[in-house]
């Protein structure tokens, strides 16, 4: 575990660093390049990488949890239309690291500043179900949920969570049927409505507590 991740984000200003998880997995740097990434993970080459954003927020009052940003997939897009995700997306050419791509993708589809996000760092890549490899990035910011503009394009809401209702104790499986085959997913329920699939694999991985 990553001991004490609030004390790691103590320096974000507009961020009691007490409403953070006290602790979650390990995180390696968010900045390494993309190549090094690509060149030293076996089959990597053979899919563009993704990365998305586990981003912290203030919660409602200043010692309430710290909220995980969360967005609902637009009908537009491509796949998993209307599920709740977390902001991120492909690679692009111009992205030098994960953490480069998630802090675009976070400025396209919602509308906050690049700069406005503290890298904390970075979880291990998780495999969607095509075999891309999702860089998860964590981020601690001090904007408020609505204050944001979401792209009418990619996204249909934009979503919040206390981070406890994500915590891995609050996990759950269930049983689905996709394209013909039984999968199992973990699912976190929240307010806000279920977290289920890639989201949750990486939130769970993620071992917030």
């Amino acid at each position: 575990m990553s001991e004490h991740f609030s004390m790691l984000a103590r320096s974000v200003a507009g961020v009691n660093p007490l409403s953070l998880p006290r602790n979650m997995a390990p995180l390696a740097p968010a900045e390494q390049p993309w190549e090094q990434l690509v060149f030293n993970e076996p089959g990597i080459g053979k899919h563009q990488p993704s990365a998305v954003l586990v981003l912290f927020i203030p919660g409602a009052t200043p010692n309430a949890p710290a909220e995980l940003l969360l967005t609902r997939r637009s009908t537009k897009v491509r796949s998993h239309k209307g599920q709740v995700s977390l902001a991120g997306g492909r690679r692009d050419p111009e992205d030098y690291s994960p953490a480069a791509t998630a802090l675009r993708e976070l400025q396209e589809e919602v509308g906050a500043e690049k700069d406005s996000v503290s890298v904390m760092g970075m979880l291990p890549a998780i495999r969607a179900l095509d075999g891309t490899p999702i860089y998860p990035v964590v981020g601690v910011a001090p904007f408020k949920k609505d204050s944001l503009s979401p792209s009418a394009d990619e996204v249909a809401g934009i979503l919040t969570a206390p981070w406890p209702y994500c915590a891995r104790s609050q996990a759950q499986l269930f049983n689905f049927n996709i394209f013909g085959n039984w999968r199992q997913s973990w699912i976190f329920s929240t307010p806000q409505g279920n977290i289920w699939g890639l989201t949750a694999m990486i939130l769970y991985s993620a071992s917030l507590a």
